[in-house]
């Protein structure tokens, strides 16, 4: 890809991230065209965070309220931050307590390329309401604890009360549901979260096979590309799906303050 063809494509993405993530979070403050802050819940619980995205948009002066905003914030933090930014902002979140965590990869796939590969037979794939059965694989396959899981849940349920644009996928085989996932569509652009698999039932391409299904149905609603923000671990997945690296991720981390 040319640089400015690359540089517009995650222009692109940070749309459907920030679209994304302030429709399933309570509060959102956007500090510059590359910064956004949000906070997971509107009170101090033990699930709350402040989750703040570094994008690849010049931030200038623009990051002296979001590290104020850290520096009196007590609740978790998790900062993520574009590749080309990691360095200048290093030294300040390490000052500050934070810990380096992992990385991720932005990718992109053109849906008119997309071309999917024949699935198996004896599943069903359903786009549903009932968030019940698509919290199921996210919370086996994330390891989260069950009140985690409901809060999530909830974020996602206020979400759809609202009208957003998400779509909420499942995969069943013999009428469990093992897989599910999300797709969001922002001003012609969709992606991908929440891909979760049962532990028991990896290995099989049932991923695969629900994925397949999102991008097609994000090409019926006219949706041109799609992003995702993958693991380390599953890049390969989505490069034999056709996607495409744009740039990585580095997140930094800093535990609740202990109020005194």
């Amino acid at each position: 890809m040319y640089a400015d063809a690359t540089c517009d494509l995650s222009t692109r993405y940070h749309l459907t991230e920030d679209h994304y993530f302030a429709a399933t979070c309570a509060l959102h403050r956007r500090y510059s065209a590359g910064i956004n802050a949000y906070f997971i819940d509107e009170h101090f619980v033990p699930w709350n965070l402040l989750f703040i995205r570094v994008g690849s948009a010049p931030s200038g002066e623009a990051m002296v309220q979001p590290l104020e905003l850290i520096r009196r914030t007590l609740i978790e933090i998790r900062v993520v931050i574009h590749e080309e930014k990691v360095q200048g902002l290093r030294e300040v979140l390490t000052g500050l307590d934070f810990q380096p965590a992992e990385k991720t990869t932005v990718m992109v796939l053109q849906l008119s390329r997309f071309v999917p590969s024949k699935s198996e037979g004896g599943v069903q794939i359903s786009l549903t309401r009932d968030l019940n059965a698509w919290a199921i694989p996210l919370g086996n396959a994330f390891a989260m604890l069950p009140e985690s899981v409901v809060h999530y849940q909830e974020r996602h349920q206020r979400a759809l009360e609202a009208d957003e644009t998400l779509y909420h996928f499942t995969l069943s085989v013999e009428g469990q549901v093992s897989s599910s996932l999300t797709l969001s569509l922002c001003k012609g652009e969709a992606r991908l979260n929440d891909v979760g698999t049962l532990i028991s039932f990896r290995g099989r391409g049932y991923a695969t096979q629900l994925i397949q299904a999102a991008l097609l149905h994000a090409a019926a609603l006219g949706a041109n590309r799609c992003f995702l923000e993958a693991s380390e671990g599953a890049v390969p997945l989505y490069c034999k799906l056709g996607f495409e690296r744009l740039f990585d991720y580095q997140s930094f981390t800093r535990q609740a303050v202990a109020v005194p």
